[in-house]
């Protein structure tokens, strides 16, 4: 049996094309999360949201800040806190946006995942006629044909 030597990077057509190929799907992978019309409105509406917690929260971070002693510090960074954590995770509000939003991301990630799919075959047929070249070149049999 003749001893395959193995191809340089440059010499392997496959992985070229599968390279070319993944450069491709990352692209496009890109366009489905930064031009989802439903993902990027929902961002819009958390990042409302969260710009009016701000504001709501801002004067209890400023007496946090502020605070002079030990104690009143602890005091007012509880008092931030409970307010951040009352118009976050213990809001309605801010909780029907955040399950908008992973239901979106589950949509949208299952168009990124259709656009992986769509290259598969072609990737794995690829490589697969280069692997089965390579064999025969190196004289192995391979699908009942030998070079």
């Amino acid at each position: 049996m003749a001893k395959m030597k193995p191809k340089s990077r440059t010499e392997d057509k496959a992985r070229q094309k599968t390279d070319k190929m993944l450069a491709g799907i990352e692209r496009q992978m890109g366009r489905v999360y930064d031009t989802d019309p439903a993902l990027l409105n929902i961002q819009k509406k958390y990042d409302k949201y969260m710009a009016s917690v701000y504001k709501r929260t801002e004067g209890a971070y400023k007496a946090f800040i502020d605070a002079d002693d030990e104690e009143s510090k602890k005091e007012a960074k509880e008092a931030y806190i409970g307010q951040i954590r009352r118009y976050t995770i213990e809001s309605k509000e801010y909780n029907n946006i955040i399950k908008e939003f992973v239901r979106i991301m589950a949509d949208v990630n299952q168009k990124a995942l259709d656009v992986v799919n769509d290259y598969m075959s072609e990737i794995y047929a690829t490589n697969y006629n280069q692997v089965a070249e390579d064999c025969r070149k190196g004289g192995l049999k391979v699908d009942g044909k030998q070079e």
